[in-house]
């Protein structure tokens, strides 16, 4: 065992010394998750449009108005739903509120000074905060346009006024005079000239009017989280694979050099048997993957916002990999005698298994028929697995399959790699 541990450790140490070894496998990786996790949109900030479901409980003509608005509106992208559609919609990441128009919207459109304003009801993502108040400034906004509205019609406002007027005196009798004078003055100026041209809203002397556009009701819905939180948790996975690929061009090479240049044959005729320069050489890269690994996740995790679901389940994951890879490591290093053999061979099979199992377009975003063929490759059940831990949610019944499927991977290549070293 002593002998293994001198082993490994001596590779370690080539391993580090190496300046191109340790940029492959510790720089590049990152520069890829952080580049492409911008691009994809790594950050949660606030859309320019709003993604709104719009309800609409009144089914009056008020209601319908002021639906059809929000969903012409420029600074939403709405859509009309159920309640149950737009609840749903917002757990699942799919719309950033539902807006919901109470029963009695339209009668209360219709009371513009008096009774209770017309109630919008807004379901949001409690996390989403700046869209919450930017959502409730622009509802309170095209409330207000009501006002604007009574002086493009001047003679159909008129009568609102005085149904406002008359509720008013009905229940508030003598308790409001301010508010009194102003409709009083508002139904005479309504049925002027200047109400018709648009020039203004008159005003009492000292009087006081408080109004309200609207009265907006903010809850809570819990979004259930579908899909990855933010960019950076689609790319630092396959940061991870890029990290293993520094390792296996790094440990395939070191391996075949050492053939070429004598250093394993005098390793051979030493008393360590073959098996153990073996276990040592597999040992050695099995920890500079699980490591450079480890790395890059921390990074990820400290300064992008990657928040693994299961940290037990990402651990093992991360050890499955490390085993399929190292058993990939030997069984090309067996199929190269010279250092430019390996340095062609090696990327011929690695780099079609990259471009083909997520590591350099996300599975998510692939075609159908390439999610298909990517099951060929490790990389693909290597992401699998990862993504699983991080956002995915996979149980520890769902973790079986990739975890497995790299686990063959490593005893097949280690098996198959150990015979060729033989020959």
């Amino acid at each position: 065992m002593s002998a293994v541990l001198a082993i490994a450790l001596k590779d370690l140490r080539t391993f580090t010394r190496t300046r191109s070894a340790l940029f492959f496998t510790f720089i590049w990786p990152l520069c890829v998750a952080v580049i492409f996790g911008t691009l994809f949109g790594g950050s949660n900030q606030p859309s320019p449009k709003l993604p709104i479901a719009v309800v609409d409980e009144d089914g009056s003509a008020g209601s319908r108005a002021f639906a059809e608005r929000l969903l012409t509106r420029d600074s939403f992208v709405a859509v009309r739903a159920t309640r149950a559609e737009a609840l749903e919609a917002v757990r699942k990441g799919q719309r950033t509120a539902a807006v919901i128009l109470r029963p009695g919207f339209g009668v209360a459109s219709q009371q513009l000074f008096a009774g209770t304003p017309p109630e919008v009801q807004v379901y949001t993502d409690p996390s989403r905060q700046a869209e919450r108040g930017m959502l409730e400034g622009l509802l309170l906004q095209q409330g207000a346009e009501r006002m604007q509205a009574m002086f493009a019609n001047p003679a159909g406002s008129q009568q609102s006024v005085r149904d406002s007027l008359s509720q008013l005196r009905a229940r508030q009798p003598g308790q409001q005079p301010g508010l009194e004078a102003f409709l009083g003055q508002l139904d005479t100026f309504l049925g002027t000239p200047d109400a018709r041209a648009g020039l203004g809203t008159p005003g009492a002397a000292g009087s006081t009017v408080a109004w309200q556009p609207l009265t907006v009701t903010m809850e809570s819905v819990q979004r259930q989280r579908t899909g990855p939180r933010n960019g950076y948790d689609v790319t630092f996975p396959q940061a991870m694979l890029w990290a293993i690929f520094g390792c296996v061009m790094t440990f395939s090479t070191t391996f075949v050099s050492e053939r070429v240049r004598g250093t394993l044959l005098r390793l051979q005729v030493s008393p360590l048997s073959r098996s153990a320069i073996l276990a040592g050489k597999s040992l050695a890269a099995l920890l500079a993957i699980f490591l450079v690994e480890c790395f890059v996740l921390a990074v990820g995790v400290a300064f992008f916002g990657v928040r693994p679901g299961s940290w037990p389940l990402l651990l093992a994951a991360i050890a499955c990999a490390s085993a399929a890879f190292v058993g990939i490591i030997l069984l090309l290093a067996s199929l190269a005698r010279t250092e430019h053999g390996i340095g062609g061979a090696g990327p011929a099979v690695m780099m079609p298994m990259f471009l083909i199992g997520g590591a350099m377009i996300p599975l998510m975003v692939m075609p159908p028929w390439m999610v298909q063929l990517s099951s060929i490759s490790p990389v693909k059940w290597a992401i699998v697995a990862f993504e699983g831990a991080i956002w995915r949610d996979f149980s520890v019944v769902e973790m079986v399959t990739p975890c497995a499927i790299l686990l063959a991977v490593a005893a097949a290549t280690f098996a198959l790699g150990v015979r060729r070293q033989r020959e």
